[in-house]
């Protein structure tokens, strides 16, 4: 009212001069700040975004991948071959079930190495690109997913009742690989030189990576499992006659117990 009053009374006067520059003043001061806290608000990440991911360098994804499954009541991953999990984390689940005396469900979804035509474009993939791309054929990815499915037939029979493993064979190829617990997830890459991403259960992606998995779990073969909800114990009943086994298991029996080729 009082700014009318001098608009009014006292135009082009050194009083309205003041107060419309004032007003001017303040205006823009509105302006300016609500469109601060819009370009923050559009090009900046929220900082609690920031505290719940991190990107992780390669050095450092092993220590990663030990401490999510040290602290697991559950488990759930989406793999190619498997070699680094059953070598390295899969023993690390069972350890702390029978040391927690809890049980843990693991969920694991592997390429379906019964697609002769899948594995040979995994194969070539690696074989371009991977740091072992000698090693690579269809083959190789038979054996590999064989001996981690060998391993996990394993931990099954020994650990009845204790540590719930679901088993799935799938026909997604990807360039990722997405594991974790209900409480952090991984994102990582087929080469030890990449870095990987970590999301925890706070971050407003988590969600999606876990609608991820279960897609893929979903669409996946799923490995049915004994009366007494164990896996099968041979590769025989688990898959009969008609699965490329008989002249690849040995080599698969081998290669079950063979290093983690991402541990230097």
């Amino acid at each position: 009212m009082g700014v009318f009053a001098i608009a009014f009374y006292a135009p082009n006067t050194a009083v309205w001069n003041a107060a419309n520059s004032l007003f001017i003043s303040i205006v823009a001061g509105g302006v300016f700040a609500l469109a601060s806290g819009l370009y923050i608000l559009y090009f900046f990440v929220d900082p609690n975004d920031m505290a719940a991911t991190a990107i992780l360098l390669p050095q450092d994804i092993g220590q990663a991948l030990e401490d999510i499954a040290n602290k697991a009541t559950d488990y759930k991953i989406f793999v190619r071959t498997g070699r680094h999990f059953r070598a390295e984390i899969l023993p690390l689940l069972v350890k702390q079930a029978r040391r927690n005396r809890l049980p843990i469900r693991v969920e694991i979804i592997l390429l379906d190495f019964r697609d002769d035509t899948l594995c040979t474009k995994y194969a070539s993939y690696r074989k371009t690109s991977s740091f072992d791309r000698q090693a690579w054929s269809a083959r190789y990815v038979q054996q590999e997913v064989l001996a981690t499915i060998l391993k996990v037939i394993e931990v099954s029979r020994d650990n009845r009742g204790l540590v719930d493993i679901q088993l799935f064979l799938s026909k997604r190829l990807s360039t990722f690989r997405i594991e974790g617990s209900s409480d952090e997830i991984l994102v990582t890459r087929e080469d030890p030189k990449d870095t990987a991403a970590r999301y925890l259960r706070s971050h407003r992606d988590f969600s999606a990576f876990v609608n991820e998995l279960s897609w893929i779990r979903d669409d996946a073969y799923r490995i049915a499992a004994n009366d007494d909800g164990a896996l099968p114990t041979t590769l025989a009943a688990m898959f009969g006659d008609d699965a490329p086994i008989a002249d690849i298991e040995a080599q698969a029996a081998r290669a079950m117990t063979s290093a983690s080729p991402y541990v230097r």
